[in-house]
Formats: C-alpha cells, sequence, structure tokens
C-alpha cells in the first residue's frame, strides 16, 4: 500500500528548503544577498569550497544525475544547521538561511568528498523585533514540547518496567506525539535522533534504540522489551530537552522547519514505514502537522506583513489537511493505517502537496528580517 511515486510532489518540495552542496572541485565566492547554485554529483556537490558574506543567501540546489548523492547537510560542529533530504536526479530545490560569520562544514553523504567547507565572513546583522519574537515564540513551544516528551517517555516507561503490555501500548503512543512534533529540532542534533527513532535497517541492528524497537516488542511479541532498551530511551529524551534548552534558531530555520516536517509525512508516514509494527501513523502524521502549524504561526506575523496573500493561503491549506485527516479520527486517536485504502492514501498525499507548496516559500521571504 505504498505510494512513493504519488509523493515525489511533497517530497521535492520538503527538499525545496534545503541548504548547499560541497564536492567537486575549486572555491565559489558570492555577495550577500544572492542566490548560490549547488549541483549534486556522484562526486559529491559542486562547488566543494564556499566562501560567502554573512546575511541572507538563497541556495539554489539541483541533482545533475546522481545516484550515490541526494542528501546535503551544513554541520557546525556536530549540529545540523540545515539539510537537503531525497533530492532524486532530475529534482531540484531551493532553500534560504540568514548565515552568520564562522567556519561549517558542508557534508554530503555518499559522494567520493562527502565534506567541504563553508567559510563565512563580515559582520552579523542584529535580528530584528520581528525576528526576536519569532524565535522567542517557537523556542517557548520546542521547550513545552520536550518537557511533554520527557514526562510522556517516563509514564511509558514505568508501564513498561511493570510488564503492563495495554498500558505500554498507550503510553507509547502519547510519548510519539511530542516527539514528532519538533523531529526537525531533534535531527539537527546529529545522532541523537537517530538514537530516539531509527526504524528497523536505517542503522545496525547492534546499535538499533528508542522508540521503534520497543514498538517492535510490544506489538509483534507481545513483551515490553529490554530493560537496556528502556533505559537508553529514558536517557536520550532527557538529554534531548538539556540540548534544546540551548538551541539559537532564527525565522528561516524555524520556516525550514516547518516543511521539513511535512517531508518527514510523505517520507514515512504515508508510506506506513515509520510506524510499521503498531500501525499508529495517522497519529504521526497529525503530530508532524501540528508541529509545521507552531513553526509557521512563529513567523506567520512576518509573513503577513511581506505577502499578506501568502499567509491566507497556507491557513487555508493547514485546514484542508486538517478536513483530510477528519474521517479517520477516532476519539483521540485514529484507525489503524493498513484500513486506509490507497484511494485514501493519494487523497491524503494531495492535501499535504497543496500545503507543503507555499510553505515551502516562507523561508526566503523571513531570511534577514
Amino acid at each position: 500500500m505504498t505510494l512513493r511515486s504519488g509523493l515525489l510532489a511533497a517530497t521535492a518540495v520538503a527538499a525545496s528548503l534545503a541548504l548547499p552542496g560541497c564536492g567537486g572541485g575549486g572555491d565559489k565566492s558570492a555577495a550577500s544577498g544572492r542566490t548560490v547554485e549547488v549541483t549534486l554529483t556522484d562526486a559529491g556537490c559542486k562547488p566543494e569550497r564556499l566562501r560567502l558574506a554573512a546575511g541572507p543567501v538563497t541556495f539554489a540546489v539541483e541533482n545533475d544525475g546522481a545516484e550515490a548523492v541526494s542528501e546535503f547537510e551544513v554541520l557546525d560542529g556536530d549540529r545540523i544547521l540545515g539539510e537537503v533530504e531525497n533530492v532524486a536526479p532530475g529534482l531540484s530545490g531551493r532553500f534560504s538561511l540568514t548565515l552568520k560569520p564562522g567556519r561549517f562544514t558542508m557534508y554530503c553523504p555518499g559522494g567520493d568528498t562527502e565534506r567541504g567547507a563553508l567559510v563565512v565572513t563580515g559582520a552579523a546583522a542584529g535580528q530584528t523585533a520581528g525576528a526576536k519574537a519569532a524565535a522567542a515564540r517557537y523556542g517557548r513551544y520546542v521547550e513545552a514540547q520536550t518537557a511533554l516528551l520527557v514526562s510522556r517517555t517516563r509514564t511509558f516507561v514505568r508501564a513498561l518496567a511493570a510488564g503492563d503490555i495495554a498500558a505500554s501500548k498507550r503510553a507509547y503512543a502519547a510519548a510519539r506525539i511530542p516527539y514528532e512534533a519538533i523531529e526537525p529540532v531533534a535531527e539537527s542534533f546529529g545522532g541523537l535522533d537517530p538514537a530516539i527513532d531509527a526504524r528497523e535497517g536505517d542503522v545496525p541492528a547492534s546499535r538499533w534504540t528508542g522508540f521503534h524497537p520497543i514498538e517492535q516488542a510490544l506489538w509483534v511479541r507481545g513483551t515490553a522489551g529490554s530493560a537496556r532498551l528502556r533505559t537508553k530511551l529514558m536517557h536520550d529524551v532527557v538529554e534531548l530537552q538539556r540540548r534544546v534548552r540551548t538551541i539559537d534558531l532564527e525565522p528561516a530555520q524555524i520556516a525550514n522547519g516547518s516543511v521539513e516536517l511535512l517531508g518527514e509525512v510523505s517520507k514515512s508516514k504515508i508510506t506506513g514505514e515509520e510506524e510499521r509494527y503498531s500501525h499508529l501513523d495517522l497519529v504521526d502524521v497529525e503530530a508532524n502537522v501540528d508541529g509545521a502549524r507552531a513553526a509557521f504561526d512563529a513567523v506567520s506575523a512576518m509573513v503577513a506583513s511581506a505577502d499578506p496573500g501568502l499567509a491566507t493561503r497556507i491557513e487555508a491549506r493547514f485546514a484542508g489537511v486538517d478536513r483530510a485527516l477528519r474521517p479517520y479520527r477516532r476519539g483521540d486517536s485514529f484507525v489503524s493505517y493498513p484500513t486506509l485504502t490507497e484511494q485514501d492514501t493519494r487523497a491524503l498525499s494531495r492535501s499535504i502537496d497543496a500545503l507543503a507548496e507555499p510553505l515551502s516559500r516562507v523561508g526566503a521571504i523571513v531570511a534577514g528580517r
């Protein structure tokens, strides 16, 4: 019941909110306030080094037939500042960011040359009042969601330790919601997201930890899983809460996160891959959409002042996704995902596509404002 071909549009839109590339050779410099073109190749990404002035930049990323490279990340130490994923041959995308002075790593996994240098020069512009308000609002949301995640995961772990399978299943579903709502923030911390949320096959079996091996134990074997798994899960969500308190986001990154959440829907929720044992995929879908809405709400005043029509259109598209999900709601949860027909998943996919398109334009509008 996968619908990969029908989801290319949503995936491409999600990819359009990503960062530049590294790879093939030579330096490329550009002035502030411009578009930088980046090409994905099997050798990596071109150019492999960038020297840019601080300030708003739009990166235009295109895959020139590369089969080995479909992703690009910009790293500040081990933290991902931004990324583009699932850019298959022939696809392209755009991403806007307000760059600050410093040295960063450009990472293109799978290429012959995986890492390159991004040097940002000049002085950082001070944040406007609108940008500060947006960052503060979204920061409060993320901190509230991680606090909820810690609390609900503790309830989940206690139910597991007690061997109460029914209670553990209920607690599992509740704990997934706050995590899915802030998934791009969790992903920005490198290995922390795979430790918490990797699916079977995403990492070597010896390193598979987090929610999903416990999900498998509960729904496939009817057991609570190992004490090691639940102890590590609790440790990792507490560590996520600690790191979130140190994060410093600017409006374009917040906007990017909203589209990344929709990309998560098209990449692993609509296909039924994420919750492959519990089939709670629609719980995750709603949480991703709610997280995207919270991110947009944080920057919506900036968007409305620049393009009122776009802001109105995005609000209408969020309402459209809500309507698309409504038939499958049962109380405070949803029907099991395999009960959806191909027609059902196609309709839901179209509503996500319709929202992702205007939402993908927000990053460029708020960058540098």
